[in-house]
């Protein structure tokens, strides 16, 4: 808890093609030399992450990938996995090789970064041995160009001061609870008796509320729905707020007077992460539902469903009832995600605790081009329960 979250983090990817020196740029950016170099095209076969704090701008997360132009047996399928960084791309740095002359290819990644509306930064490296128009690229595109060469460790500097300057100022949210809550108010969180992660951890939604409180002076207690009784008795002041995990909503809204700010951790994640106006509004279709109606689980965990956790099982359960039958349901995990979602009549979306808030909004952004109805596990759990004005409450305060 005492480091930046990977989703905290601004999601700067590096595109170009094989051998153009994308991991030597993210190694002069750093500081390190983490990625391995080679002269050898195509030594990058997978998206990898980089870590570091960047002067004026914060907490980092920079992203190499394989080349746009890979051409080998597994080039489409590593082609596909560098324009699934997009997903996550806060800021884009697109390398304009020397070996094309035309730039047909880098042209055709930039008007794609363009269309997701990220931000992007023109680089032209090895500038050694080449002349590069930059004039021309910067009037067609409309981009920063910063011709930089690592190997003598020329124009750094500038490329930094261009990442400052793109930089989204509101890549995500600035806090979780912090416009709920104050210093010194007294916040209890209320979690599963069976908590769905390993020992000695929490899941991630749980750190991150915590450590919000705690960054905002506030009194943050945590206990299970077991020991919620004890504690209410013993406290000496009402709570100012009571955050709880929706598998035992029933139980905390029972406990909790009517005059308490109750909501739920799916709430404030959806907020934090995506657009709670969007979520709630998804839930309007599940009343509508029939059998044989198509619907996509989409969780952003690579991992087999807990017991009670509000994982796929139980939503599915809970539509099909809802429906009268049976639906046509399936599931996508992790950067899966269908190209092509129009045929759904509704997307149910996980809380995306370890996305970063990029790649969530473009999953709405997906949903609403194609017309499709999207909410996320937690509201619509709260949907079913009839509980969803309650925990929307304190928000509209």
């Amino acid at each position: 808890m005492q480091t930046t979250l990977p989703t905290g983090k601004m999601h700067i990817a590096v595109f170009g093609r094989k051998n153009s020196g994308k991991s030597s740029l993210i190694n002069a950016l750093t500081g390190r030399s983490s990625l391995i170099v080679g002269d050898k095209p195509g030594t990058t076969t997978e998206p990898i992450f980089q870590s570091f704090d960047m002067d004026k701008v914060g907490p980092v997360m920079m992203v190499d990938t394989a080349g746009i132009d890979d051409e080998t047996e597994a080039g489409p399928f590593l082609v596909q996995k560098t324009r699934e960084v997009m997903d996550l791309t806060d800021l884009g740095i697109l390398i304009f090789s020397e070996e094309s002359d035309n730039f047909k290819l880098e042209k055709e990644w930039y008007r794609e970064l363009d269309k997701r509306h990220i931000p992007v930064i023109g680089v032209i490296t090895k500038t050694d041995d080449h002349y590069v128009d930059t004039d021309s690229l910067k009037r067609e595109l409309g981009i920063p160009i910063v011709k930089v060469s690592v190997k003598r460790n020329v124009n750094l500097g500038g490329l930094r001061y261009a990442i400052r300057d793109r930089a989204p100022a509101e890549f995500e949210r600035s806090s979780i609870v912090g416009d709920l809550v104050k210093a010194g108010d007294v916040v209890v969180m209320v979690v599963p008796e069976k908590i769905p992660a390993p020992k000695h951890r929490l899941v991630a939604s749980q750190q991150q509320i915590l450590r919000d409180l705690l960054d905002h002076h506030v009194m943050a207690l945590t206990v299970t729905e077991a020991e919620l009784p004890m504690l209410l008795m013993d406290l000496k002041v009402t709570p100012n707020l009571v955050i709880t995990d929706s598998q035992v909503f029933d139980i905390v809204n029972e406990l909790i007077p009517a005059e308490v700010p109750l909501t739920t951790i799916a709430v404030l994640m959806a907020r934090f992460k995506g657009d709670l106006d969007t979520f709630v509004a998804g839930t309007e279709v599940i009343a509508r539902l029939q059998p044989g109606d198509k619907v996509l689980l989409s969780e952003a965990c690579i991992h087999h469903p807990h017991n009670g956790e509000i994982d796929r099982s139980l939503v599915r359960a809970k539509l099909q009832e809802i429906a009268g039958g049976a639906l046509q349901i399936t599931s996508s995990v992790g950067p899966e995600f269908p190209a092509d979602i129009s045929a759904y009549k509704l997307v149910v979306h996980c809380g995306g605790c370890i996305f970063n808030r990029k790649q969530l909004m473009d999953r709405l952004a997906r949903s609403g081009d194609k017309g499709v109805p999207i909410t996320n596990y937690g509201i619509a759990f709260a949907y079913f329960n009839g509980i969803l004005p309650r925990v929307l409450e304190v928000l509209n305060k």
